[in-house]
């Protein structure tokens, strides 16, 4: 299997197409590369996708301890833009590979050419996810949540009931704390992970001043990011084209798959 080795931990990949410009690809939380094999047959003649499995997903090899950081990206970059024998790469990313790729623009905006992001995480700070990652505090609570499944789920239904959290976020809740290997892979991704958050100002400015190619895909019915992040983020960037599909979160399938392709192709 092929890797990209940072540091002590290794990445696998999964490459799809053969075409001469290169596309690396993150997936969302608890998925693995292979969700991005409904694009190959849109994009295999224009694109070679190097799809990435996060640390603590799919076929990676990462330690507990390890944070994937902002230089860690930009290792990755270079290797992938080396093997493939190019000198700038594009991105795409579906929910929390969507914060990845931005981390990724942030660390090596020269570096990068087109981005697709798809029901995008990172374009706002969650305030629950800085204090859960990155506050004493909210690691204590954070590693409680975990250890008492039952009352957490009782807790998260109250705070839903109270409208402090969503029902979307009830639900991904109840459905994360319902198995041991999902609260472990939790416990060890969320962290891993928090150290690439950026204010949308900071965002905005890098892709302004290195005029990115940004395309962002949003779902009408999207209840974990809704749409109007997405409005709000690039409003005045021109640069960047938003697209609003009849969708959930989940808003790529293999039926819509060649149009979010097109988006990317004009």
């Amino acid at each position: 299997m092929p890797y990209f080795d940072i540091d002590n931990g290794r990445l696998h990949y999964r490459r799809m197409g053969h075409g001469p410009a290169l596309l690396l690809a993150f997936h969302g939380y608890g998925e693995t590369a292979d969700v991005f094999a409904v694009f190959e047959p849109h994009l295999q003649d224009q694109y070679t996708l190097l799809s990435v499995d996060l640390p603590h997903h799919g076929g990676s090899e990462w330690t507990t301890s390890q944070q994937l950081l902002p230089h860690h990206l930009t290792v990755l970059a270079t290797q992938a833009a080396t093997l493939h024998g190019v000198e700038r790469v594009s991105l795409m990313g579906y929910s929390i590979g969507a914060r990845v790729c931005l981390a990724l623009l942030k660390a090596a905006p020269d570096r990068i050419d087109t981005v697709l992001l798809m029901a995008a995480d990172g374009l706002t700070i969650n305030p629950w996810y800085f204090f859960v990652t990155r506050t004493l505090a909210g690691k204590v609570l954070f590693s409680g949540f975990l250890s008492t499944p039952a009352v957490s789920v009782q807790l998260a239904n109250l705070l839903q009931r109270l409208h402090l959290i969503s029902t979307s976020y009830f639900k991904l809740t109840a459905q994360v704390l319902q198995h041991t290997a999902s609260r472990e892979q939790l416990r060890r991704a969320w962290p891993c992970l928090s150290r690439l958050v950026y204010r949308p100002a900071v965002l905005r400015r890098v892709i302004s001043d290195h005029n990115t190619r940004l395309l962002l895909v949003m779902g009408s019915r999207d209840r974990v990011l809704p749409p109007q992040l997405g409005e709000r983020f690039t409003k005045g960037l021109n640069s960047a084209r938003f697209f609003v599909l009849d969708k959930g979160h989940r808003i790529f399938d293999a039926a819509n798959a060649s149009q979010i392709a097109q988006y990317l192709l004009q």
